[in-house]
């Protein structure tokens, strides 16, 4: 498995049953095709899951008569992928054009804690 999951060679369907088995971190295929926007038949996402299994993206199991996906990798490395995968597709891979997206929310509130860490960051990622 690559060390960024979800911005590897998964097409836009792969992609999208990925995002929502790591955010529910458990689901059937029937969970799935209920959170797709203009969801394939369920034959169509339990073929997707499979190919998600085969990649070793996914883990499935059974339980109570059912099959279960969770996935197969950390909750952190999912996040991480998936967040590389789209700064690199919305903002031509630029973290500092990503960043400042999200910051410049009018709402938006960062702890001390929050702000003193992304500082840090920023000071670390700096080019001189």
């Amino acid at each position: 498995m690559s060390s960024d999951p979800l911005s590897g060679d998964l097409s836009k369907r792969e992609r999208q049953v990925m995002e929502i088995i790591v955010r529910l971190q458990r689901a059937t295929a029937r969970d799935i095709e209920g959170a797709l926007t203009d969801a394939p038949t369920y034959s169509a996402v339990r073929s997707i899951l499979r190919i998600l299994v085969n990649k070793g993206l996914v883990r499935k199991e059974s339980a109570d008569g059912r099959d279960w996906y969770a996935p197969s990798m950390a909750p952190a490395t999912a996040r991480t992928g998936a967040l590389r995968a789209f700064v690199r597709n919305f903002f031509d891979n630029s973290a500092g054009e990503a960043a400042c997206a999200l910051l410049g929310q009018k709402n938006l509130k960062l702890s001390q804690e929050e702000a003193d860490t992304l500082m840090k960051l920023i000071k670390e990622a700096r080019i001189e």
